[in-house]
């Protein structure tokens, strides 16, 4: 369906960061990161009205340039210091270089219009509460490339053309957004099969571009003593996982812990917490050892496949040499969780 150019008059396209519907038997831990309708067309001095189904941001950077990173080493150059174990001693990671959101891939930018020139953004929804809808007016023609910082690799596209062109409706959009989220949906439900790989390989996703899972694949591994396993991120994910071994309320009191205000200056970009960003041990990193740092963590650090954040193996190894079980979580996402079983 299209419409001219004098029924569309200071028209606003929508669309959907994250899944537009709910569907009846997809898996509980299974998401989309992606933008329905991948592409709208609008006329010049049209709006587009961004609704969030999750954790993403809206940004659009200068026309030709890359998005800006979510996080960071911090600008000011702050160092991690009094990061102690259980165990009372202090974390190789002090002395590092703290990691904090960044001003331009976190929070608001540009204000409610953007002409090609200079960075826009919703910035994430930080605050408690639905994330709010982002509205942008386009002021220049031409195609513009917006991303979700969260989650490098979900991308959309904004295609702005003069008052004198035909564009599709909102409800063509939507119907376009219906297909493009169907074919979504038929992806999760295939990929839930997915047995895990083989060998002694755990994945953290069995992710795709569109598609995410908050699962590990498989959820419990068994090998024998002086088995090295090896945790990797899916070779297209949109997602960062950690893969943190310890006590459970310890691992919970840290998953919480994240993200959290500035303690220096709560008006600078939140800090990532240096305990669940960095590796628990020093690279590169010793055989797992249940009595290491007072209460066994061993933690990998952030993994991802982004090339921008400063922290950025896509995979780990960890060597387990003591019979035993060793339950692990996702300090970003604690509900994902899986164990090793070792004996």
């Amino acid at each position: 369906m299209l419409v001219p150019a004098a029924a569309a008059h200071a028209a606003t396209r929508s669309v959907v960061a994250g899944p537009p519907a709910k569907v009846s038997g997809l898996p509980a831990d299974s998401d989309s990161n992606a933008y329905f309708r991948k592409q709208v067309t609008i006329h010049v001095g049209d709006r587009v009205r961004w609704r969030f189904n999750g954790f993403h941001t809206v940004t659009v950077p200068p026309k030709g340039e890359d998005p800006p990173p979510f996080i960071g080493q911090d600008a000011s150059g702050t160092k991690i210091s009094g990061v102690n174990d259980a165990a009372g001693k202090p974390f190789w990671f002090n002395g590092q270089t703290r990691i904090t959101l960044t001003d331009e891939g976190a929070l608001s930018q540009g204000g409610s219009k953007y002409n090609g020139n200079r960075l826009a953004s919703s910035g994430a929804p930080l605050q408690a509460g639905p994330p709010r809808p982002y509205t942008l007016r386009f002021t220049r023609k031409g195609t513009f490339s917006y991303y979700c910082t969260i989650h490098p690799g979900m991308k959309g596209t904004v295609k702005v053309v003069s008052r004198g062109k035909r564009i599709p409706t909102n409800r063509a959009n939507a119907r376009a957004a219906k297909k493009e989220y169907a074919r979504v949906v038929k992806r999760l439900k295939r990929d839930t099969k997915f047995p895990g790989r083989l060998g002694n390989a755990v994945e953290a996703g069995h992710d795709t571009l569109t598609t995410t899972f908050f699962r590990f694949f498989p959820a419990t591994k068994n090998v024998p003593v002086g088995t090295t396993v090896t945790f990797l991120m899916s070779p297209k994910t949109t997602e960062s996982h950690t893969i943190s071994f310890g006590p459970a309320d310890y691992l919970t009191k840290q998953a919480d812990a994240f993200i959290t205000p500035d303690p220096i200056n709560p008006q600078l970009p939140p800090v990532v917490s240096p305990i669940a960003a960095f590796p628990s041990e020093p690279p590169p990193q010793a055989p797992l050892n249940p009595a290491q740092h007072g209460n066994g963590l061993f933690n990998t650090g952030v993994l991802d496949r982004d090339n921008a954040t400063p922290l950025n193996p896509g995979e780990a190894r960890i060597t387990f040499n003591t019979a035993g079980t060793y339950n692990y979580i996702c300090l970003i996402h604690p509900d994902m969780k899986g164990s090793i079983v070792v004996g």
